[in-house]
């Protein structure tokens, strides 16, 4: 397999057969030279015990169809675009002056003497109605609306971020119940083949053919292909359920028999501060520094003032007017330590939002190293073991024929070509599930 440089990708090819049907044919072979023609004829051939899936009503799920039903309906996706909502409807309010207050009330009212309980004869008795409001300066208004717009970024990052999650979340699901699916076939064929092998040897122990050994060794050979059969279905079944949480009913659907050759994206390594998780840790610095901003715009006071109206029954109206100021007495203590706080918090931010970014370029290489290594093998197997057994298992089969060797020799061929076809199918998906890594870290599936 050639090397290939730094940030480029080698490109997935199909396998040159389909596996199941080669692996099939060289079982067939097989049973061949297992016992004399006779032999083969009185054995009656025995349904596998394991099938495939039973088929799904449906048309085929494709891979873009998925990714676009994942698309259409996520809660989670949905609750961060109404928190973002929120936040710029909280910050439009933010820039508003308080509302004013109003206030009603009776002062000196006579509770013990000649003029007790009496609303009017008391010459000190007061009722007042007036108004009051908090002034927020302007610098405090505008700091307050800079950090809630800041949040509502914050939430519709987190919401991009999620939804190319859910993107790869899908992929991965897709992928494995194909290759469950793909494995089910390959293991269902070897099983039908090995039981009517089993049946052959069985019938040739009389002639001296075969041996009640090989007969045992059929049958354990049988038992692990339908072990392997039930982790196959198991696993189809576990990656259908995880892509029914993104996509509902639909990933009941039937899917395609084979994996596709995911293609990675083209380039090197993206520039990781554009992605959705880097952009929403950078948005929420920019909401913490915000609250610096405000714990700054409170070091100066607000002013509160209230006008008040006086009525005495039996004398003249009085007006009053009060201005309160705030005495920050402990600035050191209170004003200051906010904004310290907010800053720490801040720079805690930022260096989650390098550390993200690192994160993400581990990621990167892990996966590119993987989808490397997956394509390097599925070339080895393709190009050379499984050719190499195929070859391996014709000079047996002529061996044989001559009249030299015995049984043993080609059905461990057999034997070593169906693992070596499963692994193929396991490496495919490996590869094709590295790529759907690259394309979740280089943006390619949200798009």
């Amino acid at each position: 397999m050639a090397r290939h440089p730094q940030g480029s990708l080698p490109t997935p090819r199909k396998p040159a057969r389909p596996a199941a049907a080669s692996a099939a044919r060289l079982a067939m072979t097989a049973l061949a030279l297992l016992a004399p023609q006779d032999a083969l004829a009185s054995a009656a051939p025995e349904a596998p015990a394991s099938a495939v899936a039973q088929a799904r009503p449906g048309r085929s799920l494709a891979l873009d169809e998925a990714l676009a039903l994942a698309r259409q309906d996520q809660p989670a996706v949905a609750a961060f675009e109404r928190e973002a909502a929120a936040s710029e409807q909280a910050a439009l309010a933010a820039r508003s002056l308080p509302d004013p207050q109003v206030s009603v009330g009776i002062q000196n009212f006579p509770v013990r003497g000649e003029t007790a309980l009496s609303p009017t004869e008391d010459e000190m008795t007061m009722y007042t109605i007036g108004v009051m409001r908090e002034q927020v300066r302007r610098s405090r208004r505008e700091a307050e609306t800079a950090r809630l717009r800041s949040e509502a970024a914050v939430s519709r990052f987190e919401g991009s971020a999620r939804e190319r999650r859910i993107q790869r979340d899908v992929m991965l699901a897709w992928l494995e119940a194909v290759e469950a699916g793909q494995k089910q076939r390959l293991l269902a064929q070897v099983i039908g083949d090995l039981r009517t092998g089993r049946q052959v040897i069985e019938a040739g122990i009389a002639t001296g053919s075969s041996t009640a050994a090989l007969e045992l060794e059929a049958r354990a050979e049988i038992a692990l292909a339908e072990s392997r059969l039930a982790e196959a279905r198991g696993a189809e079944d576990r990656a259908r359920g995880e892509l029914a949480r993104w996509i509902g009913a639909a990933a009941e659907r039937p899917l395609p028999e084979r994996l596709p050759a995911v293609p990675p994206p083209a380039g090197g390594a993206p520039d990781f501060a554009t992605h959705p998780e880097v952009l929403a840790a950078n948005a929420e610095e920019r909401a913490l520094r915000g609250e610096a901003g405000v714990a700054r715009a409170e070091r100066r006071p607000n002013l509160s003032w209230s006008v008040m109206l006086g009525v005495r029954p039996s004398y003249g109206e009085m007006v009053s007017a009060q201005v309160s100021i705030p005495l920050q007495v402990n600035r050191r203590g209170l004003q200051d330590r906010r904004i310290a706080d907010a800053e720490a918090r801040a720079d805690a931010a930022r260096l989650r939002s390098e550390d993200r970014q690192r994160e993400l370029g581990g990621d990167y290489r892990s996966a590119l190293a993987r989808y490397r290594s997956s394509a390097a093998r599925v070339g080895i197997l393709e190009d050379q073991a499984i050719p190499a057994l195929e070859a391996a298992f014709k000079a047996a089969e002529a061996r044989y024929a001559g009249g030299q060797g015995t049984l043993e020799q080609p059905l461990a061929i057999v034997r070593r070509y169906v693992e070596t076809n499963i692994e193929l199918v396991e490496q495919e998906g490996a590869r094709a599930r590295a790529a759907a890594e690259l394309l979740y870290l280089s943006g390619g599936p949200a798009q």
